[in-house]
């Protein structure tokens, strides 16, 4: 009886195959193949007709990249004071909004030395159409660059900075593609140190578009025999209230301190209470001020001076100014100038002086942001001022340090 068992085991095995094989050349008759294809693009094209804008321009720029259609690969060239960056194509064929367009993300090591290090001095994004050799603003949306902050101060050999602030250089976007630091000054990179860049497209004006578009991304640079005094950005982000219970209600709100957000998921922060707020919201018809303290944000532990100041801010702002609530005075206002003919912001003032402004630590600062908005339709915002202060702390630290010797 045992002897039978493994007998009889195969000969169910030998029929179970046969019939799994019967089955699998019906399904693989053309005309099931045929269907289950028709049904796979029909059940894909529903799914994706209810994305959101952004989330169209996301799979679009995946499935032309992934299958050749379009260019889909960054071209990076090395000099001894420059890094530039050029992404691959993006379909432009569609009105997108702030934040909506289709993007390119690289994974840069933007300094390959083991053992040297870089100063970055400046950055520069431009955005050029097809068949043209000059940079657009109208299709600039923003270029982030982002570093990784456990690898930043892990190579630096200053591990408690971990995780201390959030890690982004800085942001270019419409009205503002260039920021240049001042003379002396610069961000330390150390050998292997990676980043992150992120460049999105923007088309607020031309509703039948199709053309493809390219972001050129350029960083000046110096090597480290030139011992510049290390500057540490800072983000500060003007934070809105909004209805916790209800965040998606259609009515902009009966209570004019509340905003109605926008994309909580990834554009929300913590207030000093902990509190999440709105970082991106709808900007409502007409003319509006906002403030939000952000002293919690600027993490001062002695005082210092800003070296460079830059402002990421959506079409429609006109001022955005740091402001100082104990001495009750301007620290300094970001002028925005916005195009009459079209959405669009024309240029966005920065800052850069050796001198610098002073930035106290027993102070309390406020960003005020005024905006007009002329029209009915649908409008957005986001307000976020860039300083650049000189890091005492890392200058002496890296005078301690090989890398300056």
């Amino acid at each position: 009886m045992n002897n039978s068992q493994p007998g009889s085991l195969l000969r169910l095995c030998i029929l179970a195959l046969r019939n799994f094989n019967v089955k699998l050349k019906r399904l693989l008759r053309p005309k099931v193949i045929l269907a289950l294809i028709l049904f796979g693009i029909i059940a894909g094209l529903i799914w994706y007709s209810q994305l959101s804008n952004r989330h169209k321009a996301i799979v679009k720029t995946y499935i032309l990249h992934g299958l050749r259609i379009i260019d889909h690969d960054w071209e990076i060239a090395r000099s001894d004071t420059n890094i530039t960056l050029e992404s691959p194509d993006l379909l432009v064929d569609n009105i997108y909004q702030s934040m909506d367009g289709p993007q390119a993300i690289l994974n840069l090591e933007l300094n390959p030395e083991e053992d040297q290090l870089k100063w970055i001095t400046g950055f520069k994004a431009e955005v050029y159409r097809e068949g043209t050799t000059e940079h657009n603003n109208d299709f600039l949306c923003h270029t982030n660059i982002d570093f990784f902050n456990g690898v930043h101060y892990k190579n630096l050999k200053l591990p408690k900075r971990i995780n201390s602030q959030y890690p982004r250089l800085g942001t270019l976007s419409n009205g503002i593609n260039e920021l240049n630091f001042p003379e002396g000054f610069g961000f330390p990179v150390a050998g292997k140190d990676a980043f992150i860049i992120a460049s999105r497209t923007l088309n607020h004006n031309i509703e039948d578009a199709f053309f493809k578009v390219k972001h050129k991304i350029e960083f000046k640079t110096e090597s480290s025999d030139k011992h510049l005094k290390p500057l540490v950005p800072k983000a500060l982000v003007l934070l809105q209230d909004y209805n916790h219970d209800n965040p998606d209600h259609p009515e902009q709100s009966d209570d004019p301190n509340l905003c109605l957000p926008l994309d909580l998921k990834n554009h929300s922060f913590p207030n000093e209470e902990g509190v999440r707020f709105a970082a991106h919201w709808v900007l409502p018809k007409g003319e509006h001020l906002y403030a939000f303290e952000v002293t919690y944000q600027l993490q001062l532990s002695e005082d210092t001076r800003i070296h460079a100041m830059a402002a990421h801010l959506h079409p429609d702002a006109q001022q955005f100014t740091l402001y100082d609530l104990t001495d009750a005075k301007e620290v300094y206002t970001i002028e925005c100038e916005n195009y009459e003919e079209k959405i669009g912001l024309r240029n966005v003032s920065t800052y850069s002086s050796e001198e610098g402004i002073p930035l106290y630590k027993d102070h309390r600062y406020e960003l005020r942001l005024r905006t007009h908005n002329p029209s009915e339709e649908f409008r957005d915002m986001m307000a976020v001022l860039f300083l650049y202060v000189y890091d005492r702390e890392m200058d002496e630290h890296l005078q301690r340090t090989n890398y300056l010797n």
